[in-house]
């Protein structure tokens, strides 16, 4: 059985959240426990698969000076393995994630719900779904220029797949510059 994203209540969301909104919806949200904070965050800054969030366990993070390392592992949907991500704990909400692994007992998986309670902390805090987040990362890593390599090593994406939000890049850029030639465009005023 093909497991969909839930897109029946908002839609298949197709632009992007800033970093700004990300922390004023985090902030003012409702979170039924704690650890769901932590487990949105690690959606919004990895890119992670909900499922691939869900099956991780505690020694599948490390906690250096500035970074949690996240080693995913094989990725899912024939994705392949990706090296350790690094999230700075700098970023907003990182120490949830920080928080949740320390409220972890050893072997035991961090956020350890089923897809449909997954689906029902994202819903109650965001517009949105699980799979939204990783919408949301790639595309933005895109728009900041990173490159298909880059992307496809940090998310375990086929080319294919890229193609997809390489795309989605290139129409928002395409429908910005219609308006940069407007404005940029003399005037022709008679006097």
């Amino acid at each position: 059985m093909i497991e969909l994203p839930w897109y029946r209540t908002s839609g298949k969301l197709m632009t992007t959240i800033s970093d700004e909104e990300f922390t004023k919806i985090m902030s003012s949200g409702y979170f039924a426990k704690r650890k769901h904070k932590g487990f949105i965050a690690l959606l919004y800054y990895s890119a992670v698969r909900k499922r691939e969030a869900l099956r991780a366990k505690k020694e599948q993070f490390r906690i250096l000076d500035d970074r949690v390392i996240f080693e995913v592992g094989k990725r899912l949907k024939h994705g392949m393995q990706t090296p350790p991500l690094n999230i700075p704990l700098s970023a907003p909400f990182v120490d949830e994630i920080v928080w949740s692994i320390a409220n972890t007992e050893p072997h035991h998986i961090v956020w350890p719900y089923n897809s449909k309670t997954a689906y029902n902390i994202v819903r109650r805090v965001f517009p949105g779904y699980p799979h939204y987040f990783r919408l949301n990362r790639i595309t933005t890593f895109f728009e900041e220029g990173w490159t298909i390599a880059q992307v496809r090593t940090w998310t375990g994406l086929t080319l294919n797949a890229l193609e997809f939000y390489v795309g989605l890049v290139d129409v928002k850029r395409m429908g910005e510059s219609l308006g940069r030639k407007r404005k940029e465009e003399p005037t022709n005023e008679r006097g």
